[in-house]
C-alpha cells in the first residue's frame, strides 16, 4: 500500500531522467525504515546502502515528509474527527534525546533525562489514534495536553482517560487522589482500579508503538526535524495495526466495562 502511494508521488524516480539516483525508490523507503526502526546514524546508513552520508540524509527526509503527508499525521482537525463518539485513552511520553545546550527545558524531573513530552490518544484496545506535536520535557502531561489544542478535541470524544498526571482537566477522568494521611475508602479504591483496568490499555499502545527505536534510543538529529519522524512513525504504526486489523482481547478490560 505505502510502495504503490510513493509510486504515485513520485513517478520519475527509477526513469532516466535528470541527474541518476542513488538508490531505486523502494530501496529510499527501506533506508527511511531503518533510520525509524533501528535508529539508525546516517553513516551506518550510508555503508548499509553505499551511498553519500548526505544523500541518505537527503532521502530521509523526502521519505518522511511523503509519509506524514500521506498518513495524514497530527491534524488537529483530523483527530477530532477520529476521537468522535469514541472512548480514548490519553497518555505522555517521554522521547529521550540528548542535552543541547541551546535548550534549557529538556530535562524531566519524573524521569531525570533530557527529552521531549509527546501526547498520544489511544483507544481502549491499545491502538494508537494519534499523536501531538513535541514539548519539553520538563513540562507537565496536563500542560502539553492543552498546549497541543486537545482539550476541545476531547469534547467530541465518547470519553476521555487519563493518569492523575491530567488531574484538574475537567474533561479528562482520572483516579481518585489520595490525600496526605488519609487512605482511600472502599468505594474510591474499588474506581481507581476499575479505571486502571481500562487505562492500562495506553501503556501497551505506546509500547508498540515504541518498537520503532527512534522513539526509545536518544534522539541525534536537529530538533526542528523530531515532529516531523514521530508523525511519521505513528502513521505506519497505525498503517500496521489496520493491515493487521488488531482487535486486543484484554480479559481484565472486559471485566472493568462490564462492571
Amino acid at each position: 500500500m505505502v510502495v504503490e502511494m510513493l509510486e504515485r508521488e513520485f513517478p520519475d524516480w527509477d526513469k532516466a531522467v535528470g541527474r541518476p539516483k542513488g538508490l531505486p525508490l523502494v530501496a529510499a523507503l527501506r533506508l527511511t525504515l531503518c533510520r525509524l526502526r533501528r535508529n539508525a546514524t546516517y553513516n551506518d546508513l550510508s555503508e548499509d546502502f553505499g551511498i553519500g552520508v548526505t544523500t541518505a540524509w537527503n532521502y530521509h527526509q523526502k521519505m518522511v515528509a511523503f509519509l506524514v503527508n500521506v498518513l495524514e499525521c497530527g491534524d488537529e482537525k483530523g483527530l477530532s474527527v477520529l476521537v468522535e463518539g469514541t472512548v480514548c485513552l490519553v497518555d505522555g511520553s517521554l522521547i529521550p534525546t540528548f542535552n543541547w545546550r541551546h535548550r534549557k527545558d529538556l530535562l524531566s524531573g519524573k524521569h531525570r533525562r533530557n527529552g521531549v513530552n509527546v501526547q498520544f490518544f489511544i483507544d481502549p484496545h491499545g491502538r494508537i489514534i494519534g499523536a501531538s506535536r513535541a514539548f519539553p520535557g520538563s513540562w507537565h502531561d496536563v500542560h502539553c495536553f492543552r498546549e497541543a489544542g486537545w482539550v476541545n478535541v476531547v469534547k467530541r470524544s465518547g470519553g476521555c482517560i487519563g493518569d492523575l498526571g491530567y488531574e484538574g482537566e475537567s474533561d479528562v477522568n482520572t483516579p481518585i487522589k489520595r490525600k496526605p494521611g488519609i487512605p482511600l475508602v472502599e468505594w474510591q479504591a474499588h474506581f481507581n482500579t476499575q479505571l486502571a483496568k481500562i487505562r492500562v490499555a495506553a501503556e501497551w499502545g505506546i509500547g508498540h508503538a515504541k518498537n520503532w527505536r527512534i522513539l526509545t534510543s536518544r534522539y541525534r538529529s536537529d530538533l526542528t526535524r523530531i515532529d516531523a519522524d514521530i508523525q511519521a512513525v505513528v502513521g505506519l504504526q497505525k498503517l500496521n495495526e489496520q493491515a493487521s486489523d488488531r482487535r486486543l482481547k484484554f480479559g481484565r478490560v472486559k471485566a472493568a466495562v462490564s462492571e
